[in-house]
């Protein structure tokens, strides 16, 4: 009997394409195979966030990578930025968040700014020794008719609060949030992000932990809604 083998073998043996019924060179047929090896691969991609965070359009390719990555790869943004658009932050963020892959932060010195919104979202943090870390709250401007100012301001000033206060949360304190929204500026060094990024995470995992026991309490409770037989309804005679 013949034997069918899915993909092209080259010199080394191994099958070339990457279908999920990529196999090995079959075994003898007179023993029995009892181990299948399949290849996996994935990618490592080491992004770098330098200088100013500008228009989005210059982070095409890290956002498209992000969104069309596979649950395998892996990515590292190195950090080197003291903030910018917090617009093309936002886009990257939900890149961030979207993404099946794993992204992880690295500091490897300033961090300011948008750039720390950025830092945070991503699922695992490390800094360098040299790490400087600066929290403060946004600077915009606008030009027009007094009343269209007026209704900007208060739109972004409504947004730019709740981003601050979803960014930040367990990192600062509420009180230091509170000081951020005032106008207060924040700076760490190496030494006291590490022990703040300690907080900060044991406090994300607690919040992911509560979110799922309610969602799933939520579910079990519409599951037995579903299963409860309703009530027959009471025919009154005419």
């Amino acid at each position: 009997m013949k034997h069918k083998t899915l993909g092209k073998v080259g010199s080394t043996g191994k099958v070339t394409n990457n279908s999920d019924f990529d196999v090995l060179p079959m075994f003898p047929l007179d023993k029995p195979n009892r181990l299948q090896v399949k290849e996996t691969t994935f990618n490592t991609y080491d992004y770098k966030l330098f200088g100013e965070i500008k228009g989005v359009d210059d982070y095409f390719d890290l956002i498209d990578a992000l969104n069309y990555a596979s649950p395998d790869d892996e990515f590292i943004i190195r950090i080197h930025s003291g903030g910018g658009s917090l617009g093309t932050a936002d886009v990257i963020i939900n890149a961030i968040q979207n993404t099946p892959a794993r992204v992880h932060g690295y500091i490897e010195s300033l961090c300011g700014s948008a750039a720390t919104i950025i830092f945070l979202n991503c699922h695992t943090h490390s800094i360098s020794p040299r790490a400087e870390f600066f929290v403060h709250t946004a600077s915009s401007g606008t030009i027009g008719k007094e009343h269209e100012n007026y209704a900007s301001i208060m739109f972004d000033r409504k947004r730019v609060h709740k981003m601050i206060r979803d960014a930040y949360e367990g990192l600062l304190t509420e009180q230091e949030i509170d000081d951020v929204l005032k106008g207060q500026d924040y700076y760490f060094d190496a030494e006291e992000l590490g022990e703040r990024l300690e907080a900060y995470t044991e406090f994300q995992q607690k919040k992911f932990e509560a979110e799922l026991e309610a969602f799933q309490k939520e579910q079990e409770d519409a599951l037995e809604g579903a299963y409860t037989k309703p009530k027959k309804k009471k025919i009154l005679p005419s």
